[in-house]
């Protein structure tokens, strides 16, 4: 993998982690929902799309994030890991 690749999966892996380990009903949506549009990126590498469109979609979604709050401990590890993410990509 390549390291847009690995930087998205290792995203990935801390939102699996989260939806696993939360206590709060009304995260698992939204851990639900992050996870879908990360499934998107991946077909977007797979299809070939610049960096470019991909470091759009991704910057969209931090919009998505300033909706919403992910609860306790597992909350804040998804929000420091879209948050490096995002570094990655500004």
């Amino acid at each position: 993998m390549n390291s847009i690749e690995n930087k998205i999966a290792e995203y990935v892996n801390i939102l699996c982690d989260s939806l696993d380990k939360t206590t709060h009903a009304n995260d698992r949506l939204t851990y639900t929902k992050h996870l879908a549009e990360a499934a998107r990126w991946f077909g977007m590498i797979n299809r070939g799309v610049s960096k470019e469109k991909l470091r759009k979609q991704i910057l969209q979604e931090e919009r998505n994030f300033g909706w919403g709050f992910l609860s306790g401990s597992e909350g804040e590890s998804v929000e420091k890991a879209f948050a490096e993410l995002v570094k990655y990509f500004k």
